[in-house]
């Protein structure tokens, strides 16, 4: 009789610490996939629960509040995409908040370490946030150059942000490497942000570094067919209209 009251007093705490267990919240890693996948289906709502939940439930500053940043961030630029936004205050602002924080946190952690260390397939985290901040900020700068007056902004003033914000998506853009690829979105190579980045130069009248940016294009990778003349060292006077086949599938619209 004593025997098996032991026994099932063993059985019991077991079964109190299985609940208890179970009702700890998931750690941030879990979240982090979660959302991903949610990312990667275009469940973008769904997608921002699992990335904020992971800040909720982690120590402040931690690498899942980093990495859950980039997400929201990158989940951020393409709710913009799919429902065209055009607000100041928007999903495009949101997601510039969101990598801006990412950044500074990087800049005050060993994250390069601290993310090798917790899971090898989130090494890339530091590119996916480069890549989004360098698309995040020439997207603002396209909306704020569309909206100027529906934003009640100075045209000077205007001026100086959106300068800033191209800007700010080359230097971000410089930090990726040619064989980068958005693995949540495997369309997105550097070719894209390297086409990215030219237009960028042309807007802000360098054309020096767009021509040279321009002969770093591997051809290769687009899966379409461009004229050779625009796959080889192009010129001041035949760089707006490569450019423009490059970046629309090897037709530009505004053509004859």
């Amino acid at each position: 009789m004593i025997k098996r009251i032991a026994y099932i007093s063993i059985l019991l705490v077991w079964g109190c610490n299985f609940l208890i267990e179970k009702s700890v919240p998931l750690d941030g890693e879990f979240y982090i996939q979660d959302g991903w996948l949610a990312f990667s289906s275009k469940k973008y709502e769904e997608a921002d629960k699992h990335f904020n939940t992971a800040i909720e439930t982690n120590d402040s500053g931690s690498v899942f509040h980093f990495l859950s940043l980039v997400g929201l961030g990158w989940t951020n630029i393409y709710k913009a995409q799919m429902i065209e936004e055009t607000s100041r205050n928007g999903c495009v602002n949101n997601a510039g908040k969101n990598l801006n924080a990412a950044n500074s946190l990087m800049l005050n952690m060993n994250i390069e370490e601290i993310i090798f260390d917790l899971n090898e397939d989130y090494s890339n985290g530091i590119t996916d946030m480069y890549a989004g901040l360098a698309l995040q900020r020439s997207y603002f700068a396209k909306q704020k150059s569309v909206n100027e007056n529906a934003w009640e902004t100075t045209n000077e003033s205007l001026s100086d942000t959106i300068r800033t914000f191209y800007e700010e998506s080359v230097e971000f853009s410089k930090q990726l490497e040619n064989d980068f690829v958005f693995q949540h979105d495997m369309k997105l190579k550097f070719n894209d942000i390297l086409i990215l980045r030219i237009g960028n130069y042309l807007i802000l009248g360098n054309i020096e570094e767009a021509i040279l940016s321009y002969g770093q294009i591997d051809f290769d990778q687009l899966d379409f067919e461009v004229n050779e003349e625009c796959k080889q060292v192009v010129d001041s006077s035949t760089l707006v209209e490569c450019l423009c086949l490059v970046s629309h599938n090897g037709t530009c619209p505004f053509g004859d």
